[in-house]
């Protein structure tokens, strides 16, 4: 497609007419204007989900056409005092229907109500927090919330709504590159974040080696990140934390989808196993990019495989009215191979158990059992040497709260224990012609266990506060080798004296209190200030040997030497809404503080290491900031314009000189990338069209150079400078997208066709340096992942559903 294509493609259509629908109102009535006598009257009630019966949190009500301030609690319930008359009460939630009511109230009264999910079909995408002006009533600061509905609103790549994609179009959240796994947020490590399914801890979430995720959207429900300040019950990472819930399956109906793409074909199955009591939902995904890889024009891709699949089973049971049991399962699984050089392997099993229940009108209760399976390889196929690397992690976790609510006050307690048992890692020959000796390596084990309390309290209409203290600690258990290292000299291999050999004993403790506290204050009625602590304690950490997070990086637990990460989050925001929260406008500065922050030394060896400490420089991290958004929540045209500015450094502490980094100087972390702008776009087109832009920003991240060549004996011996004192090019990207609904059937289908890199830009992921032909000189080169355009189209089909739908 040529440029003057494409720009016709876009004018297209944004000259496109949009159609509206109308909407009827319930209409109830409460006593009569004659025996009316009260100043004001009572309207409470409940609001429900149709299927699950489940109350809405977070639905804010709207009195004839302003918001009046009152959203449902945990429990779907509402309260509000309203002058007798004749009044036009709207209900509203970012991923619901609204629900518009005439109320006509000369006495108190009850209204009960069910909202169904939105679709985008009806109303223009809606880009907004759960309830309308979260964003300027929560007193947490940094908090993103976002439905998987509105994730699909944003371009993709290869056409398939992605989590992780999407949150790196929010402020305060970054990536190192293309294909790398994780995020950035705040400038905190990939590992720093807090990674949950229905609050049950995920190790491994990417697929593709980190284009998409491990989630499918088709079986998510909403998203919820915390950046920086997070509530006491969440913990065990000093970043952020990202939980996200899978949405239960259809209580009356049986249902499906299939879906064929350019990157995936997918399947999903919702229905009742028993009506209104059981229902099941099964979604998954099989890769289809192999054909991609084919038509490159390089040797080596088109010898390269890329496979990966997931599939999850969500079971929930309502026990009785308020009493739910839910049962989740993700399985996922990995293989890439480049040509005959080198692969990665990896797979990971998350499955949970979790209650549900109120009792009485104040008190709930929510307890969680979790499983967790995380396995990885890579290897080298080809040669004498050809051999494979096996490890994981295996965990058990366990959590149980309870929280007692009323109109303005909520506490919640409970506590969480995670057994964490690190898998062997195995060297074993890739094939019979390997001259590879098999070799195992023990890894740690460890108990970690917390309390947590915390307190959200709407001191006034002006003035909420949320206040959490959580006490974490953690046990390093056997079996395992304890090394011993010469006093007064630097912890290194050839510095071992002895060792100390652990059985089924604790081997190291720690410990530590974690207050959390956040204030909101509102200046107007559509305008506030918030401040925000955090102290985190981290004992698990990633361990890599290269600047960007790979598939399989080894989860490393604490011990005597490898010391738990803390860290203290501080964060001040204003926030303003306009237009009946149409518009909104956030400024968020951030400063992060991270102690016993692990890095790696130059040339670390990390595979098959029985002293990893040896391998690993300890110091500290720092990061600082401030988020500026513009964000348009409703009508025809929704989106935002984001930017961020983010610094991150780190600074070694080592003694000796061979635990130091740039001689204990502060230098640029590798995710350090103080500028990032992202611009979405979302146009509603006549009569069932969406169209989509996404146009992406940042600065190059660090690398380090070759200052100078030397040639010893016929050899070129590159002098690198100093790590991360230079940056690559920076990066630019633009993508657009186009969903039409039901196109073909009227049950519902959805055809999408996307662009990614729309510019067809070689963005650079690397730069590295090569011998010039036969010179003596080093030059550098840059590496491009998609280096290209990459259009895709995907189509998905409805089936089954009631007659309604």
């Amino acid at each position: 497609m040529n440029k003057p294509s494409i720009l016709f493609f876009i004018l297209w259509f944004f000259l496109v007419n949009v159609s509206f629908s109308q909407v009827d109102s319930l209409v109830f009535e409460f006593g009569k204007k004659e025996t009316a006598h009260l100043e004001n009257y009572v309207l409470t009630g409940k609001v429900l989900d149709p299927e699950s019966k489940q109350g809405i949190e977070g639905v804010g009500l709207h009195v004839d056409g302003f918001y009046s301030g009152v959203n449902t609690d945990k429990f779907g319930t509402y309260f509000i005092k309203i002058q007798p008359g004749i009044h036009k009460v709207t209900f509203r939630h970012s991923s619901r229907i609204p629900v518009f009511t005439e109320v006509i109230l000369f006495d108190n009264g009850v209204v009960d109500i069910t909202m169904k999910e939105k679709s985008f079909e009806l109303e223009g995408v809606v880009v907004m927090s759960d309830q309308p002006d979260r964003n300027v009533r929560n007193p947490i600061t940094g908090l993103t919330k976002l439905t998987a509905q509105e994730l699909k609103a944003i371009p993709a790549f290869l056409g398939e709504a992605d989590i992780f994609k999407g949150l790196q179009l929010l402020p305060g959240v970054s990536t190192v590159g293309e294909g790398t796994s994780g995020i950035n947020v705040r400038g905190a490590k990939t590992d720093q974040n807090l990674l949950m399914m229905n609050e049950a801890i995920v190790l491994s979430s990417n697929h593709a080696l980190g284009f998409l995720s491990a989630f499918n959207t088709d079986v998510t429900e909403t998203f919820s990140l915390y950046k920086g300040n997070l509530p006491a019950n969440f913990g065990g990472r000093a970043g952020s934390a990202l939980n996200i819930l899978m949405r239960p399956g259809d209580m009356n109906n049986w249902k499906g989808a299939v879906g064929v793409g350019t990157s995936n074909g997918k399947l999903l199955i919702e229905g009742p196993l028993k009506k209104d009591k059981l229902s099941l939902i099964f979604g998954a995904r099989v890769s289809n990019t192999n054909w991609l890889l084919k038509q490159a024009r390089d040797y080596d891709l088109q010898n390269s495989k890329l496979n990966f699949h997931d599939a999850y089973l969500g079971l929930n049971w309502n026990l009785a009215q308020g009493h739910y049991i839910e049962f989740n399962t993700l399985m996922t699984g990995d293989y890439f191979k480049f040509s005959n050089e080198f692969g990665y392997d990896w797979s990971n099993r998350v499955s949970s158990l979790r209650y549900k229940g109120i009792i009485g009108e104040k008190w709930s209760v929510v307890a969680l059992l979790a499983d967790g399976d995380f396995d990885n390889a890579f290897f080298d196929p080809e040669g004498l040497d050809a051999a494979r690397v096996d490890n994981g992690m295996r965990y058990q976790q366990g959590k149980l709260s309870a929280t007692w609510a009323n109109e303005v006050v909520s506490i919640t307690s409970g506590l969480e224990m995670v057994n964490y048992r690190g898998q062997p890692e195995i060297l074993s020959p890739y094939n019979s012609e390997s001259n590879i000796n098999s070799e195992k390596i023990e890894k740690e084990r460890g108990f970690e266990a917390a309390i947590f309390s915390s307190l959200e309290w709407d001191i006034s209409e002006n003035t909420g506060l949320v206040a959490g203290l959580r006490y974490s600690a953690y046990n390093q258990l056997g079996p395992d080798t304890v090394f011993q290292y010469q006093s007064s000299a630097p912890i290194l291999e050839e510095n071992i004296t002895g060792e100390t050999v652990y059985e089924k004993s604790s081997i190291q403790a720690y410990s530590g209190l974690e207050p959390r506290l956040a204030i909101r204050q509102n200046l107007t009625a559509n305008a506030s200030m918030k401040l925000s602590y955090a102290r985190l304690y981290q004992y698990i950490q990633s361990i890599s040997n290269t600047f960007g997070p790979t598939p399989i990086d080894l989860w490393q637990l604490s011990t005597p030497y490898i010391q738990p990460q803390k860290s203290d989050n501080f964060s001040m925001g204003f926030f303003r809404n306009s237009k009946d929260n149409k518009w909104e406008f956030s400024i968020d500065g951030f400063y992060r503080k991270v102690q016993n922050q692990v890095e790696y030394r130059d040339f670390a060896q990390v595979f098959l290491n029985q002293h990893m400490e040896t391998e690993l420089v300890f110091g500290e991290g720092k990061a600082y900031g401030a988020e500026f958004l513009v964000k348009k929540n409703l009508g025809v045209i929704t989106g935002w314009l984001a930017y961020t500015y983010s610094r991150s450094f780190f600074r070694s502490l080592g003694e000796y000189e061979e635990t130091q980094i740039n001689r204990g100087e502060w230098y640029p972390s590798n995710y350090d990338k103080p500028h990032e702008v992202n611009f979405i776009l979302s146009r509603k087109m006549y009569p069932r069209g969406l169209f989509n832009l996404s146009v992406n920003y940042s600065t190059g991240r660090p690398v380090n150079a070759v200052n100078a060549n030397y040639i010893i004996n016929g050899l070129v011996i590159p002098e690198y400078s100093d790590r991360n004192q230079y940056r690559i090019p920076d990066y630019f990207r633009v993508d657009v997208s186009y969903t039409l609904e039901k196109v073909f059937s009227k049950k519902g289908d959805s055809l999408n066709l996307s662009i990614y890199n729309l510019l067809g830009r070689r963005n650079a992921y690397s730069v590295f340096w090569q011998k010039d032909g036969d010179t003596s000189q080093l030059r550098p080169y840059r590496l491009s992942i998609l280096g290209a355009v990459f259009p895709s189209i995907s189509y998905s089909i409805q089936f089954g559903g009631g007659a309604d739908e």
